[in-house]
């Protein structure tokens, strides 16, 4: 195999949603000891002295008392090193080999092999032998996504929410009170208007802190929204006393309805241009791309599980898209299946709203077409009657 172009067993990993999907995965598999081996490579380190390590692991392996112990390690490090033998070196960002027999019941073993090449750098080299797979590599990955904050803001009311890989959580409500533009009594409109302001500049500096507070602790913050109806928010901005390294990572000052969850979708909405890397954006275009086919380009559209997996199957389909809610194994199944193909998935997170349309319309599968869908039906009429004759 080829780590120049995703070759078979070999699955480059673009998001972290599919990333997720793979950790899953590897952690429901057990080993009959510890026969499960896990193998992280970084690019720097030349893969002759990988296999110069794997084979003096193959060497050890022969003293080990248990017999099926012995011969599943044995069994699995050769494979491994019949896959790798031929190549310099590994991919750009590394890659992680998760091999050995998986144990069904005793006695009864199934051979699982994965080579996976994340979205981000490995910067280490690790060889494990275990009774299960070693994925705290991988998590950390998930941990350190792309992070966005959004501050959506609003007289006396905001709140702070954090946008990661594809969801958004809404993790401070800051309230405070500051009365409303018009008063009753016997006090001055100019005194009135003051202590308004005081209030307003109080309440933007409470937020501030807050913010402050909650954004500095992100290492992987790569900008901030801020968002709200009328003044608001350039008035916080102004008068709130935002860290300066904060201030740095504003991308946008977008509108927003108001300071609650519907604020939050809506200061997302209005800052797609500046959010282009966070996959939450990435999907909800791509959705917006299958609603388009799905009433302009109709015959160039199918969907369900079976018309889907018949079309990427027989290679017509250009993209495939498919929702995270359907679950790991079916999320694994179709990444692979597309990667041997060449063709593209997007998985639709669970976190964007667009996900339950893409369940409830579609049954959670589409493929968007390379060629009309007559010439797929054609294809599945001549299958059948093959079969049948």
């Amino acid at each position: 195999m080829s780590f120049n172009r995703p070759p078979n067993g070999v699955y480059y990993v673009k998001t972290a949603t599919e990333l997720r999907a793979f950790v899953n995965v590897l952690k429901k598999f057990r080993g009959y000891a510890t026969t499960l081996i896990t193998l992280y490579i970084n690019s720097e380190r030349p893969i002759p002295d990988v296999l110069n390590l794997l084979r003096s692991e193959w060497s050890t392996a022969a003293n080990i008392k248990d017999k099926t112990t012995r011969t599943h390690v044995q069994d699995t490090l050769e494979r491994i090193i019949n896959n790798l033998k031929g190549e310099a070196k590994a991919p750009e960002n590394g890659m992680a080999i998760f091999a050995g027999f998986h144990m069904i019941n005793q006695g009864n073993y199934e051979w699982v092999y994965y080579v996976v090449v994340p979205p981000q750098p490995i910067y280490t080299f690790k060889y494990i032998c275990d009774t299960a797979f070693h994925t705290e590599i991988l998590e950390e990955q998930l941990h350190a996504a792309v992070t966005y904050g959004i501050v959506v803001v609003e007289r006396g009311e905001a709140v702070i929410a954090l946008l990661k890989g594809g969801q958004w959580e809404v993790v401070k409500t800051v309230e405070f009170f500051v009365p409303g533009k018009h008063h009753a009594g016997g006090q001055s409109a100019n005194r009135f208007k003051r202590q308004t302001e005081h209030l307003a500049e109080t309440f933007y500096k409470v937020l501030a802190e807050e913010v402050n507070k909650i954004f500095l602790q992100i290492p992987t913050l790569k900008g901030i929204i801020v968002a709200g109806p009328g003044p608001t928010k350039e008035d916080f901005l102004e008068e709130g006393g935002l860290d300066y390294r904060l201030k740095d990572k504003v991308l946008a000052v977008v509108p927003a309805c108001c300071a609650n969850e519907y604020g939050v979708v809506e200061a997302i909405r209005n800052a797609q241009d500046q959010l282009k890397e966070s996959e939450y954006v990435k999907a909800k275009e791509v959705m917006d791309k299958v609603m388009f086919y799905a009433v302009k380009k109709s015959d160039y559209i199918v969907y369900g599980r079976d018309r889907t997996l018949k079309a990427l199957q027989m290679g017509m389909a250009e993209l495939v898209v498919i929702a995270e809610e359907l679950g790991e194994d079916v999320v694994l199944d179709v990444v692979m299946k597309a990667e041997e193909k060449g063709i593209k998935v997007e998985v639709i997170p669970k976190g964007v709203e667009e996900s339950k349309t893409l369940m409830q319309a579609f049954g959670g599968y589409v493929a968007l077409l390379s060629t009309p869908v007559w010439v797929l039906e054609q294809q599945i009429a001549a299958e059948a009657a093959t079969t049948t004759s």
